[in-house]
């Protein structure tokens, strides 16, 4: 027979084990690395600011920054989420990026704030392949927002611009047709890559079944985007071309 302080041993033992599985049931933070910080600010769709001044990027997503179509609406939605509130952040492969700020997952409970980001549409993924953790949650969240043409991924009316070539080797240009049945005004269309390096037309008039070549650092050239290095990244990239309203008109991903 068990002593009496075996089976207490024992009987204790069982306790905490359930306690900590029925946690981590609860929680899904069990053995997890995270830390809990009280969030002083949302700066924009992808950026906080924590009670002790630390400034947190949001890892795999990108939303719209100032001057862009959902600039706004990302920077409320993230505010009426999470500021003011305690969240979990949890890190990954790279914990700084090149500004300084602390690169993380952030939690609100079980709610993952970076996947909501992304389902909501207000935020694309961004550079997938530089993390481990929860791509396939926000792939998932991405394709669902692309299918419902929520926030960013509303279309345009015009769909008849295609794609000839994305050139990102040599002299990088993207190469477009206007394969419609009637002429296009591109003033103040948008060409820009998924870290928000933007060129935005001139007034012109893109004529039926005409070619027009976008290049990167090209400064001679009618359009390019006036840059002293490549923009288009060799390890995979996502190409937007929005409309004068801000509305998709065209998306690539390589």
């Amino acid at each position: 027979m068990l002593s009496l302080k075996k089976a207490f041993l024992i009987s204790l033992s069982l306790t905490i084990l359930f306690f900590l599985i029925d946690l981590s049931k609860i929680s899904g933070y069990f053995l997890r690395n995270y830390e809990i910080y009280l969030v002083y600010k949302v700066i924009d769709g992808d950026t906080i600011e924590l009670s002790n001044g630390e400034k947190v990027r949001l890892l795999g997503i990108n939303a719209p920054e100032v001057g862009e179509k959902y600039y706004e609406e990302a920077r409320d939605f993230l505010s009426n989420l999470i500021e003011g509130k305690e969240v979990i952040l949890e890190t990954d492969l790279e914990k700084k990026d090149n500004y300084g700020r602390k690169l993380a997952f952030v939690f609100l409970g079980d709610l993952n704030i970076n996947v909501e980001m992304v389902k909501s549409g207000l935020a694309h993924t961004y550079k997938l392949n530089k993390i481990s953790k929860y791509k396939n949650e926000l792939e998932k969240a991405e394709a669902l927002a692309m299918s419902s043409e929520v926030g960013i991924w509303k279309k345009s009316n015009i769909s008849c611009i295609k794609l000839i070539d994305l050139k990102i080797y040599g002299e990088e240009k993207v190469v477009i047709k206007n394969d419609c049945n009637f002429t296009i005004q591109l003033n103040n269309w948008t060409l820009e890559d998924e870290s928000h390096n933007r060129f935005t037309f001139p007034p012109y008039l893109f004529k039926e079944g005409e070619t027009i070549e976008i290049y990167t650092m090209n400064k001679t050239a009618r359009f390019t985007f006036r840059k002293n290095f490549p923009i288009w990244n060799r390890d995979g990239d996502s190409l937007f071309l929005r409309d004068s309203q801000g509305l998709l008109v065209l998306f690539y991903r390589y």
